[in-house]
């Protein structure tokens, strides 16, 4: 679990080098909590003053090699105050794109913990930053320098890895990228060496004309062949209570280490299986292989009435699903996309999107935090959250999906076929990963928590009949027992929990995330709840919570202690009943197990 000694925040930043070491960065708006796991998450150096500066925001890492062996990471963010205090149109002022590096002078045991000084890619005292994008290392090294004239570059004496990063301007109608290299800690120059390890220069990729972007960040991505992607929304519109028009995804390309840039593109979504998608947001880019890319983001058929604020305006017909398309030719004269399809499978929220757009005006509800990476088949991996539950407003699910067929990133395992992953009603787990992980402390395996199996069916046979029907939940364990185990675990409630989603075309908060559990006290009688999720607020956060509200007779709670034992959980279908459900299927079913001090319904839900 993350240490105690770093302080907590937002818009939390993951990442791992190519060794395995697990970096971790928290924004306070102070400053930030930076932090590196050696073994995996089961404990973090850390230190609460990971760069030399105040008042930042929004952070990103790239990673180069090994950090902690001649490797670099590369921590992009703005920093609020030093730019321009009054720009012309400007809707963010005083912001300035920054990069960090680390570790100072290969120091190699704060690698990621500390970071040397700032240097502002944007410019001090410019309009040209709003919020930036992601970073991101070129895997080709070039002998390209910092600008001599407007189109000539100094020549490298060894060839280096460039690192990128995507940002708009203040007026939300310019899109840049940053383009950095690493040289020697030490004097300003040119380069040669600087305070911060870094030379960077900024570069337009476009002008927009009179739309907005920012919903919410640019993306960009790299492939294996040094090519450069740039991907964003866009809404026609003079302000952000003036947009008159659909928000739509543009794409550009640069062949050339980002000195130039295509003509931007809209990418196409009519062929969608929902028709047009007239309002879209948040993309997020990957590339494999040279000219292959993929982009995920938000994206309704939906739209609001125009002129309005957007996104920010889409009212409760917006159903949003995570799309995902791809390119295998993304860098020639005229690219192609594949027909967007639902990475989602079913939408995940209704209703408004807050985005820079529309002024900030709609539904956080799904924060900003959707993103892509490729996976080892060149297939998408895709986090984003669905808030389709009875406390939408606060508390939508982490979610992840992955592409199980269909063009991937790599042109030699194309198409991807990862077996496994289609929908059925039971999987396998394997064994060893039920541990205590909290308060920086991570336990052995427990096996009476260590979930093997889990499966779902319908009954209609005792306990349950055919006109009172039930699911029965079974989930198999390493090796069952009712007692806690206080040597590794001071909490003395264990639970045996399986969930799922059931998503309505009526449900005005978009559908119910429904739960059974099995529950035992310091080794009582075990007892099982039905219920459906709720919250409780945690120090100006919000968490999940799953209080049992019904008591399920002893006939539907049973088990069978033991290696390769069993919980089974009986719950009649009109407990867990969803007016409008999109079809007969339970989403995203999830098992799992936990420990509390307290029973799980101790703690009244908050509504």
């Amino acid at each position: 679990g993350k240490a105690n000694a770093c302080a907590g925040g937002g818009d939390t930043e993951l990442g791992v080098d190519q060794n395995g070491h697990l970096y971790f960065a928290d924004l306070t708006l102070a400053n930030f909590s930076t932090a590196r796991s050696d073994d995996q998450g089961a404990s973090f150096t850390c230190s609460n003053t990971g760069v030399p500066d105040t008042v930042v925001d929004r952070q990103w890492y790239a990673f180069d090699g090994d950090p902690t062996n001649g490797g670099s990471i590369y921590l992009a963010n703005d920093e609020i105050g030093p730019g321009m205090p009054d720009c012309p149109g400007a809707t963010i002022v005083g912001n300035v794109l920054v990069m960090y590096r680390s570790p100072v002078n290969g120091t190699s045991a704060s690698a990621g913990i500390e970071f040397g000084p700032r240097n502002p890619v944007s410019g001090l005292a410019t309009c040209n930053e709003a919020i930036m994008g992601n970073n991101e290392v070129s895997p080709v090294a070039t002998t390209l320098g910092q600008p001599l004239t407007a189109n000539t570059y100094a020549i490298l004496p060894a060839p280096v890895k460039h690192v990128f990063v995507i940002h708009d301007n203040g007026a939300l109608n310019q899109i840049w990228i940053g383009r950095c290299f690493p040289v020697a800690f030490g004097p300003a120059v040119p380069n040669v060496s600087d305070p911060s390890g870094l030379n960077c220069t900024d570069i337009k990729v476009s002008d927009l004309g009179a739309v907005r972007t920012g919903a919410n960040f640019p993306s960009m991505a790299i492939d294996k062949a040094g090519n450069l992607y740039a991907v964003w929304a866009q809404a026609p519109g003079t302000s952000s209570s003036n947009i008159t028009g659909d928000t739509i995804l543009k794409f550009t390309y640069s062949t050339d280490q980002g000195n130039t840039w295509a003509t931007p593109i809209t990418i196409d979504t009519s062929a969608s299986p929902a028709g047009t998608l007239h309002t879209n947001v948040m993309p997020w880019m990957a590339a494999g292989d040279d000219g292959r890319i993929g982009i995920a983001w938000f994206g309704t058929p939906g739209a609001p009435s125009f002129p309005s604020r957007g996104p920010d305006s889409c009212p409760a017909t917006c159903n949003w699903s995570v799309w995902y398309t791809i390119s295998t030719n993304a860098h020639s004269a005229s690219p192609t996309f594949t027909a967007p399809v639902e990475a989602s499978e079913h939408f995940i929220h209704r209703g408004s999107i807050q985005t820079l757009i529309g002024g900030q005006n709609g539904d956080r509800t799904l924060g900003d935090f959707l993103q892509l990476r490729m996976g080892p088949q060149g297939e998408a991996n895709i986090s984003y959250s669905d808030s389709n539950n009875i406390d939408e407003g606060n508390a939508p699910h982490a979610m992840f999906v992955r592409q199980n067929a269909g063009d991937g990133l790599l042109a030699t395992v194309s198409p991807v076929n990862v077996p496994g992953l289609r929908p059925f009603n039971s999987v396998s787990d394997p064994a060893g990963d039920g541990r205590y992980e909290a308060n920086s402390s991570v336990s052995a395996n427990m096996p009476q928590l260590d979930i093997t199996g889990s499966s779902v069916t319908l009954a209609t046979s005792a306990p349950c009949s055919a006109g009172a029907p039930c699911y029965q939940v079974t989930m198999q364990l390493n090796n069952l027992s009712l007692a806690p185990n206080t040597a590794q675990d001071p909490d003395q409630d264990l639970v045996w929990l399986t969930q799922w989603l059931i998503p309505s075309s009526t449900d005005p908060l978009g559908g119910k995330n429904f739960f059974v559990y099995a529950e035992s006290f310091n080794g009582g009688a075990l007892q099982c709840f039905a219920g459906e999720n709720a919250e409780n607020r945690i120090s100006g956060g919000v968490a999940l919570t799953y209080p049992g509200t019904t008591a399920l007779p002893a006939a539907n709670c049973k088990s069978n202690l033991g290696p390769n034992g069993t919980i089974t959980i009986y719950v009649p279908l009109t407990a867990v009943n969803e007016a409008g459900a999109i079809d007969n299927k339970l989403h995203e079913v999830t098992a799992s197990t936990m420990t509390m001090q307290q029973q799980a319904n101790s703690v009244p839900p908050v509504s």
